[in-house]
């Protein structure tokens, strides 16, 4: 396939799937510190509904509703609760668009056609020579406007691409319900939020993600610039 192809595939996916994209990136990355942001503000941890009634099920048919309420005071002594935060609404955000099932399944494809815009944007870039190589991983602010926007869209792709490629099959993964609920999943979802190494890894997480929420956006404005200018 020509480069010209691979383009209009990079374009046509872009246009229409870069707002979601950004909205994807950058609720995960809000997502990455939640436990250290809960835990520092005195937050209890939020347990969701679905998880509660699983833990609390058994309870409930066997005894009275006394019992079942008892057992919620616990967990909420325990520093746990099932009334939303603001990182509940984020993970909802992140992981349907607040949208339920189809929400789900809209997310799990854009991110499988954003593993292709990543891929077809390296492609369409890629360094001819070494010095071009140099080029691709620098950040030019004293060549015009142009340039600079080129480089935040170009050369902070090509720093983050394969982490995002990571984080985004590691999502797909999740999405389409392809792992066993064992250490594997355990596993994909350390990598995903960045736990997997520590500190260092989740702030490398969170900067990774930010920086993916932005490639839309500087995509976008080199795209209307030339179609304007």
């Amino acid at each position: 396939m020509s480069r010209k192809w691979i383009y209009r595939i990079h374009l046509w996916l872009s246009i229409p799937l870069g707002i979601l994209i950004t909205v994807i990136c950058l609720s995960g990355a809000t997502l990455v510190f939640k436990d250290e942001i809960r835990s520092a503000l005195g937050m209890p941890k939020v347990i969701p509904h679905a998880q509660q009634h699983q833990k609390l099920s058994a309870d409930v048919s066997a005894d009275s509703i006394a019992a079942y309420q008892k057992k919620v005071a616990k967990m909420k002594k325990a520093g746990m609760t099932d009334k939303p935060d603001f990182f509940t609404y984020m993970a909802r955000l992140h992981k349907s668009l607040f949208a339920g099932k189809v929400g789900k399944c809209i997310v799990t494809y854009v991110t499988i056609f954003f593993i292709v815009i990543l891929l077809s944007g390296v492609w369409i870039v890629w360094p001819k020579n070494r010095q071009k190589w140099r080029q691709r991983f620098t950040i030019a602010t004293g060549k015009g406007r142009r340039k600079l926007w080129f480089d935040l869209h170009t050369s902070l792709g090509y720093w983050v691409v394969l982490w995002l490629v990571v984080l985004a099959l590691t999502g797909v993964a999740f999405g389409l319900h392809l792992l066993p609920r064992d250490e594997m999943m355990r596993l994909f979802h350390a990598i995903h939020v960045g736990s997997w190494g520590g500190i260092v890894t989740k702030i490398l997480t969170f900067i990774v993600c930010v920086v993916g929420a932005t490639l839309p956006l500087t995509g976008y404005y080199i795209y209307f610039k030339k179609r304007l200018s």
